[in-house]
């Protein structure tokens, strides 16, 4: 019944907020735009291509474009709806609620994450066509599949943040989350570009490998199954641990805002 609600309560908000509905479609061609705009300033495609690893710049830059603004809709759709439960003043009595918050809070992010990411990837469909063939089709659901597959852990990491925001009242920990990923997912450039210390954040933070998917799929035709299934197993061990640690911070909030009450 949550997921049901949540479904219809996110398909109604985006009728009624239309330019926040395109620009979910829009900002996946946005981003790639001005990457591919300053590449091709700075220095040329194939040059991106072969920093980057990819045998077609365009089809990854748009796919993988999609890839981060799925993922950094997930992120903060996740880690703001805690404090807006907060600021509405309505956590308590969510709290008191039958499902309780553990079960609204989970369940009732999974569906409108889907529906976001599933917009934000259907959107780089047209160029995956073009430029890719029917193929380029397939790869957009290969990677869609492991968008959602993502999905669990990033709301995991997303409710930690939240929670962590609830209990110590700093809105800072979700608020670097998005800024964080969109440095170390590896998405424009490669990871050992980084400092030492962010290369080995990269490794838990699931957008990563996802975008590593982006370019297998951007260099092979056929890309190797092994690899993506070795990515999906990674994803999924990630979901159990980020979950298994974001329930027991859900069960500190209750303590917390039951002992000291929220201020809004």
């Amino acid at each position: 019944m949550i997921m049901k609600a949540e479904f219809y309560a996110y398909i109604c908000w985006l009728k009624n907020n239309k330019l926040f509905a395109f620009m979910t479609l829009a900002w996946p061609y946005l981003m790639a735009a001005f990457i591919l705009g300053l590449g091709t300033a700075l220095g040329s495609l194939s040059v991106f291509a072969s920093k980057v690893g990819v045998r077609d710049p365009i089809f990854y830059i748009v796919l993988a474009s999609g890839v981060l603004v799925s993922s950094i809709n997930i992120v903060d759709y996740s880690a703001w709806t805690l404090l807006d439960l907060k600021w509405l003043g309505v956590l308590p009595y969510i709290m008191a609620s039958p499902p309780g918050l553990k079960r609204v809070t989970m369940y009732g992010l999974i569906i409108p994450t889907m529906i976001s990411s599933a917009i934000s990837l259907t959107a780089v469909a047209p160029v995956a066509l073009l430029t890719e063939g029917p193929l380029g089709l397939v790869k957009v659901i290969v990677v869609l599949g492991l968008v959602y597959l993502a999905t669990l852990p990033l709301i995991g990491m997303a409710v930690i943040a939240g929670s962590l925001s609830l209990i110590f009242k700093e809105e800072s920990f979700v608020s670097f989350l998005s800024p964080l990923m969109l440095l170390v997912s590896g998405v424009y450039y490669p990871i050992t570009f980084l400092p030492r210390i962010l290369q080995l954040f990269s490794y838990i933070v699931p957008v990563t490998y996802v975008v590593e998917a982006a370019k297998i799929l951007s260099i092979y035709g056929i890309p190797p199954l092994d690899k993506l299934f070795w990515i999906a197993g990674i994803l999924v061990a990630m979901s159990i641990l980020y979950n298994l640690i974001a329930y027991p911070g859900l069960r500190s909030v209750e303590k917390n805002v039951r002992k000291h009450g929220i201020s809004t």
